[in-house]
């Protein structure tokens, strides 16, 4: 049973989680911190392509791909998430990003996943690479979220769209998976 206690509790734990990004995002972004951010989305990737009927060719067929392998995100009533993801294909080097939102409305829970954005076309890509520091689905670019099912097949809907999203490995439970608002930000390996 859900009681008020509970509620203050996680409404303070989403706020604090919220307060976090902000100082998150302003962190330095080593070196050492890039090669293991590669080396789990080189497992992110592999864990997709083993589990979903069909990855392989919407990657041969994509422009870019950024891959972030853990997002977290909690909230009760306002919810937060964050995580790191890394460009692997499309530009000349590795990019990095933050990924962070704030979110209200119906949002309740703790829960982390993982995901890939795939740009196939190269506006979609020189738009998201291009000299600003930050990019936001929903103002920067519309992104359509592909959906997997049961037996690891992808429905083909959406898989043409300029920016196609895969949401995958959810843990935790929280009653929200929207992407609108999600803003990326580029970090600088020092």
């Amino acid at each position: 049973m859900f009681n008020r206690k509970m509620s203050v509790g996680l409404l303070g734990g989403a706020l604090a989680f919220g307060l976090t990004l902000s100082g998150q995002a302003m962190a330095k972004f080593t070196a050492e911190e890039a090669a293991e951010l590669d080396a789990e989305a080189k497992a992110t990737l592999a864990q997709f392509v083993a589990e979903t009927k069909g990855a392989e060719e919407v990657f041969a067929n994509a422009k870019g791909v950024l891959v972030c392998p853990k997002i977290r995100k909690a909230g009760a009533g306002v919810g937060a998430e964050r995580g790191k993801c890394v460009l692997t294909s499309g530009a000349d080097e590795r990019l990095y990003y933050q990924s962070t939102a704030l979110k209200t409305g119906m949002i309740l829970g703790v829960a982390s996943h993982s995901m890939i954005l795939v740009m196939n076309s190269d506006e979609a890509l020189a738009k998201f690479t291009s000299g600003k520091r930050e990019w936001e689905f929903g103002v920067d670019a519309s992104v359509a979220v592909a959906k997997i099912g049961a037996g690891g097949d992808l429905d083909t809907t959406n898989l043409k769209k300029d920016i196609v999203s895969f949401i995958f490995g959810e843990k935790g439970l929280i009653a929200d998976v929207t992407w609108e608002g999600s803003r990326f930000k580029k970090l600088d390996v020092e």
